[in-house]
């Protein structure tokens, strides 16, 4: 592509794995065909290129971080798994031309969706809680709280709890 040496590359590899670890999580299932394998095939070059001690062994683990949620982003909420494997074959192009930036900037843009749509969301989930609320209907405003809470699990017994 158009960066030219390791330490370029690194600098680049280390801001863009920066950034990827603030994003939500937005992947879809490896697709079967063509696609899948050779999405396969370039996981098991980057991990060659680690355990082998070759020039790239310290960069090909970031890369292989990288990668992966690069390859994977779901388009859109409902896509479909022909599209993905679409949207695979056309990004590993791209990763095999060295467009890094151009992958990115698709991920930025789906990212930016995601959360415009997470914020829908979160709005309409405190207009049905107030709807409900005024209705009288306090069971299922409660209801609707909990089913769209983000805290899971159990808790741990304190005096807050």
């Amino acid at each position: 592509g158009a960066l030219k040496g390791e330490k370029a590359i690194q600098q680049v590899v280390k801001a863009t794995y920066m950034e990827m670890t603030k994003w939500k999580k937005n992947l879809f299932t490896l697709p079967r065909g063509k696609a899948g394998i050779h999405f396969i095939n370039e996981v098991a070059r980057l991990i060659y290129l680690f355990t082998d001690q070759t020039v790239w062994s310290e960069l090909a683990l970031s890369m292989i971080h990288v990668f992966i949620p690069l390859m994977l982003q779901k388009p859109s909420a409902n896509s479909k798994a022909k599209n993905n494997a679409k949207f695979l074959a056309s990004r590993l192009s791209q990763w095999s031309m060295g467009d890094l930036q151009g992958l990115m900037d698709e991920a930025r843009e789906i990212q930016m969706r995601l959360s415009q749509s997470t914020k829908r969301k979160e709005v309409s989930c405190h207009v049905a809680f107030t709807r409900l609320m005024l209705l009288g209907q306090v069971g299922k405003a409660v209801r609707l709280i909990d089913n769209n809470s983000d805290v899971r699990g159990v808790h741990k017994l304190t005096r807050n709890v």
